[in-house]
């Protein structure tokens, strides 16, 4: 990923450069090289046969509810020995006046339908707790057995439920271990990764799970010089500069920001805080050039930091840093505390104490800031004094074998607030959570060392904690904020806790819209323009066209062919298109489960983790994007666990065990990136979601001063969607339960910070009319990509893929807002993929002229990104289309 500095791109040799304009629309090549990407999370260009242009480029632009002639397909009822709500043998459905009862095989299911035609799909996104087990989603199907038709003269596809779940009546932990063994033998074991992590132990690196792309890794990559963002202080190692040693402390407010490149502009294209501000440092007297920084306790949300005079020294500086929390705090061994001060010195004050064994002294700084340094005490017959040695530098009278020292940039008005929370510390934080009756509970329990008079620790909370908060939590804030860099401001609560209650989305593979009064059956015309499509692209050779040295580039392709799997089983209810489709996909899908791609992928014993073998090969970092060194995993893998839910689930329809043949390699994928448990060692907890900022972050090793970034929030959307339903399909009902609040939890955090509709309050208010944010950082945020500055870039790569979980995040009120201010007339302009994405991409606020397009008679080929599918944009947007007055209801 290229870096960006001042709105303009900039390359590093350690960031990924795109070749190719991702926009390319079709080409048959099966080298990566020849498709177009952005480090992992841009469009592949398209591999479409010349028979799909023909056969849907010039299909008349039809409503699909301008008929209400059902069309018959090939379905038959003998395909198979069981069969599910999607399939229905004629003598299974028994029509009443109040509904429609579906008997199976296997189990019994209950969908209600209107005496004329068919519901669409349930209204609720409530996952209730029915459908946290081995349930699978299921719909309704036109089928060619004639006696099996319905009242109705039209198709419809419901979103139902197993009522067979095993947990209707209890909770699900949610963080319980997918798996504990080793990942597979088919996994070549690379016992030293070519990048090794500085500061760790040969011990620590061998038993534990370092975290690839959370917000410390700075601290151990290339110099080690650049800032970790624990929110919302940012800290740094600083090595001499200015002749301090230390850890450097800064908060910067929003008025420090900078805007450009024309800071008059409204929208500005970016906002950058300033780095390198130390208003205050840990340091020691002892500290000079031979000061050292290891690292130990590595965790998803902490790491311990351990600065020492020297490689020999018994002294030492231990830093527990910990995300979230009012304090930096210092454990001082045998050292002579010092605080240095970039920013300077205008006094230092010593003030009442606190507490018994508190001492507290207020700087105040050039910047008209103030901030307090307290010291817990041994005991009680120890004293602590400070003295101002000049304007840079504050320093202890004395060496102590043991003593805490804290350090808080005070909010006006509220320094007794601070005084009540001096002496207890964070020293780590867990997740914990259950899934009852439809609802998410989450909870982030940090671990505490000493005590205070409030006691309880002071944490702040960012805009989507507080929405998510229980009513326990949220009855603790403290009334005050400070500012969060690119999450607008934090909010101070007094707890050790942090409680998250969400209604969890119960959404599955069928077409879902959030469109209020938004539901439509398949008429004979619609059915006819998806079938028509389906058969022109399963002309397409998936297995050579997923021949690729990419994992990305190969999850696309088998993420469009899934759709069309799903619509030609779930939708169509045509066994021989899905026989044909899911026999070919199985092919394709295999090389990967077996693990014989081009670059197989590697279990890494250094960072613990799934890693393509491109750059081991190559030598090259950027090799498949990064992948290799941890870039973008969520993105890469999500993609293939989200395709081998559908095949899990057409397969098990057909009485197939796909799904449990696969399941170890999928699941693999799964602890790859997002593991729940410390009790599966082989992987870190939740390497790329992040369950403080609510997304995750793609960038992997890579150092830069602005900390982690992501571009695509939809495709972050796409891996938590893909956990949830591979959860579903396999009855792992705690994957399906963590899945679904990812997404809840996504679904705030995207829309406070990424997708700003025009009252969003979060960010700068000269910044939310570029709608898509770009690329955000935990320091910046960029309306850019690593790709290309193309505003079709910026504002699609956020799009991409439509799934039906796109509605639940992307909101028809932003996506109106989007299509006015920034996609309506530059879509028809554009020539390639870029212009489908877009229009695709407009039917989850107007499906009605999205549909018209991908019908209309203008509509080309060129149009489809090679990662789409019209079978599935089609079946998508007719799936939510309006009811007309026209129609039988």
């Amino acid at each position: 990923m290229p870096l960006i500095s001042g709105g303009i791109i900039t390359l590093s040799s350690t960031e990924p450069l795109p070749t190719d304009d991702p926009s390319t629309s079709e080409s048959t090549s099966t080298s990566s090289s020849s498709v177009a990407t952005s480090s992992g999370s841009s469009v592949l260009a398209s591999s479409s046969s010349s028979s799909s242009s023909s056969s849907t480029a010039t299909s008349p632009a039809v409503s699909p509810l301008s008929e209400t002639t059902a069309l018959a397909t090939s379905s038959s009822s003998s395909s198979s020995s069981s069969y599910t709500t999607e399939q229905i043998p004629s003598s299974t459905l028994s029509s009443t006046s109040s509904g429609t009862t579906l008997v199976t095989s296997e189990r019994v299911s209950n969908s209600t339908f209107s005496t004329s035609s068919s519901t669409l799909m349930t209204s609720s996104t409530s996952l209730s707790s029915t459908s946290l087990a081995a349930s699978s989603p299921t719909s309704t199907s036109a089928s060619s057995d004639s006696s099996s038709s319905s009242s109705s003269s039209s198709t419809t596809v419901a979103q139902t439920t197993s009522s067979s779940s095993t947990t209707a009546t209890g909770s699900v932990d949610m963080f319980k271990a997918i798996a504990t063994d080793a990942p597979p033998s088919m996994f070549t074991r690379l016992s030293a990764h070519p990048l090794q992590p500085t500061g760790f132990s040969s011990s620590i690196i061998k038993n534990s799970t370092i975290p690839t792309n959370n917000f410390y890794t700075n601290l151990y990559l290339d110099n080690r010089d650049q800032p970790a963002y624990p929110y919302p202080y940012s800290v740094w190692w600083n090595q001499g500069t200015n002749s301090d040693y230390g850890l450097g402390i800064s908060h910067t407010t929003s008025s420090q920001f900078t805007f450009g490149p024309d800071s008059s502009a409204d929208p500005v294209e970016y906002f950058v805080s300033p780095i390198g501000i130390r208003s205050m440092s840990l340091s020691a007297a002892e500290f000079g050039s031979s000061m050292t920084m290891n690292l130990t306790n590595p965790l998803e949300m902490s790491v311990d930091i351990t600065l020492a005079p020297s490689s020999s020294s018994s002294s030492s500086l231990v830093i527990p840093l910990v995300q979230g929390t009012g304090f930096i705090t210092g454990v001082y061994k045998n050292l002579t505390p010092m605080f240095n001060s970039q920013v300077s010195y205008t006094s230092l004050t010593k003030s009442t104490s606190p507490r018994t064994n508190v001492v507290k002294y207020v700087a105040a700084l050039s910047d008209g800031t103030s901030w307090g340094i307290y010291a817990t005490l041994a005991d009680s017959s120890q004293s602590f004094e400070l003295t101002l040695t000049n304007s840079t530098s504050v320093t202890a009278g004395k060496s102590y074998s043991s003593i805490v020292v804290q350090i808080a940039k005070i909010v006006s008005g509220q320094e007794s607030v601070y005084d009540d929370h001096a002496g207890m510390y964070a020293t780590k934080a867990s997740l914990s959570g259950s899934a009852v009756n439809g609802k998410g509970y989450v909870t982030i329990t940090w671990a505490t060392a000493g005590s205070n008079n409030a006691d309880a620790l002071m944490l702040f909370a960012l805009p989507h904690h507080a929405s998510s908060f229980s009513s326990s939590t949220s009855a603790k804030s403290l009334g005050f904020t400070l500012d969060a860099l690119t999450k607008g401001t934090a909010t101070a609560y007094s707890t050790s806790t942090f409680e998250f209650v969400e209604t969890l989305p119960d959404i599955n593979f069928a077409p879902w819209t959030s469109i209020s009064g938004k539901s439509a059956n398949y008429t004979s015309s619609a059915l006819g323009l998806i079938t028509k499509a389906a058969v022109a692209e399963l002309k397409q050779d998936v297995v050579s066209m997923t021949d690729l040295d990419s994992m990305y580039s190969s999850g696309k392709i088998l993420g469009k062919f899934a759709m069309i799997c799903y619509t030609v089983h779930g939708i169509l209810g045509n066994t021989a298109l899905t026989k044909t489709c899911l026999a070919n996909l199985k092919e394709a899908f295999a090389r990967f489960s077996s693990n014989s791609q081009t670059y197989p992928l590697y279990y890494d014993e250094t960072y613990k983790g799934l890693i393509s073998s491109g750059a081991i090969s190559t030598g090259d970092s950027l090799t498949d994007y990064g992948n290799s060194y941890y870039n973008d995993h969520h993105f890469h893998y999500g993609y293939h666990i989200h395709a081998a839910a559908v095949i899990g689930y057409v397969d098990s329809a057909l009485g197939g065990t796909w799904a449990s043949d696969n399941k170890e390699y999928v699941n693999s994928l799964v602890r790859d990136v997002a593991n729940p448990s410390h009790d599966d060692t082989y992987f870190p907890v939740s390497r790329s979601f992040s369950w403080y900022h609510g997304h995750s972050w793609a960038k992997g090793l890579f150092s830069a001063a602005d900390g982690k970034d992501q571009e695509s929030s939809s495709e972050d959307v796409h891996h938590a969607y893909g956990i949830k339903m591979w959860g579903s399909v396999v009855g792992d009902s705690s994957m399906e339960a963590r899945g679904a609040m990812m997404l809840a939890l996504m679904k705030r955090s995207m829309n406070d910070y990424i997708l700003m509709a025009s009252d969003n309050t979060i960010q700068p208010s000269n910044f939310i009319g570029n709608k898509a944010v770009g690329i955000i950082f935990e320091n910046k945020a960029d309306h850019t990509t690593f790709f290309g500055t193309n505003e079709e870039y910026i504002e699609g790569i956020h799009m991409l893929p439509l799934t039906p979980v796109s509605s639940y995040i992307r909101t028809p009120t932003f996506v109106s807002e989007e299509w006015e201010s920034k996609l309506a007339s530059l879509a028809p302009t554009l020539t390639d993929g870029w212009r489908g994405i877009l229009y695709s991409n407009l039917g989850l606020t107007d499906p009605e002229s999205a549909y018209e397009f991908f019908t209309g008679s203008d509509y080309s080929s060129d149009y489809l990104d090679g990662g789409a599918s019209l079978t599935w944009y089609l079946a998508y947007l007719a799936g939510v289309y309006s009811f007309f007055s026209s129609c039988i209801l």
